[in-house]
């Protein structure tokens, strides 16, 4: 588990929710954004709970490795909705299409208008 520490509170999550907060609160300081999120977080009872975070261009995190018997709150559809999130904020990647009739023959001679164009 993972222990997320900001502005004097802490906040004890699974892993992959961690690093997925971390990233997603990483873009939207960038974006110059903010957003809330519940997640679920052991109390210093050892108890299951949810907690809310606000992230932000302001937030500053420190996240640190955690020893405890308690089970490690796993939640994959909130990673992923965190992840999707993230994604939705950075900039779309170029993707290459696989049919390649969709880009010229470059090799091919181009037949050039008479008089060219400018």
């Amino acid at each position: 588990m993972k222990r997320i520490l900001y502005s004097g509170g802490a906040v004890v999550t699974g892993d992959q929710v961690a690093d997925a907060i971390l990233e997603y609160a990483s873009e939207l300081a960038r974006q110059e954004s903010s957003d809330t999120l519940e997640v679920p977080s052991i109390n210093d009872a050892g108890t299951l709970v949810h907690t809310q975070l606000l992230l932000g261009p302001a937030s500053q995190f420190i996240v640190e490795e955690v020893d405890t018997a308690t089970e490690d709150p796993i939640d994959l559809g909130l990673v992923q909705k965190i992840s999707d999130r993230t994604a939705h904020l950075q900039a779309p990647r170029p993707v290459a299409s696989s049919n390649t009739s969709d880009y010229p023959d470059l090799d091919d001679p181009t037949e050039v208008p008479n008089p060219p164009l400018a």
